[in-house]
């Protein structure tokens, strides 16, 4: 009977090892999974943040060219102004050069006017009392 206790105790010995190796590779195999789950759905939100931070360096590129593009087409707009105004104030350089010739011819015209008044003045006179 001794005996018997001792094979039945023996028996349920290798059947919870039995149980316990096979509970540990379905839990092995379980943890597995799970990590393997983990790490694709990692890699996932890695890959999409990659994918996010090249087009945003795209992006800032393309946006860097047409800013460099504005600030050069605004340098030409600024350069045409300038240029506009230089020519404006020539113009009014030379026009204001006219008027002072205009005054200076006026003033000439009016002096021999003058000038051949008096001596046509004096001439009449002369003229009359001969």
């Amino acid at each position: 009977m001794f005996n018997a206790v001792i094979a039945e105790h023996q028996q349920k010995q290798t059947t919870l090892r039995e149980d316990n190796v096979r509970l540990r590779k379905a839990a092995t195999k379980s943890v597995n999974k799970v990590t393997e789950e983990m790490i694709r759905t990692l890699n996932l939100d890695v890959s999409e943040a990659f994918r996010c931070q090249k087009q945003i360096e795209v992006e800032s590129r393309r946006l860097q060219a047409e800013a460099d593009r504005f600030n050069r087409q605004t340098q030409q707009w600024m350069t045409s102004a300038q240029t506009l105004d230089k020519s404006l104030r020539e113009i009014g350089d030379f026009e204001n050069w006219i008027k002072t010739m205009e005054w200076d011819m006026q003033t000439v015209a009016s002096a021999l006017e003058n000038v051949v008044a008096s001596q046509l003045s004096v001439v009449e006179p002369v003229v009359a009392s001969k």
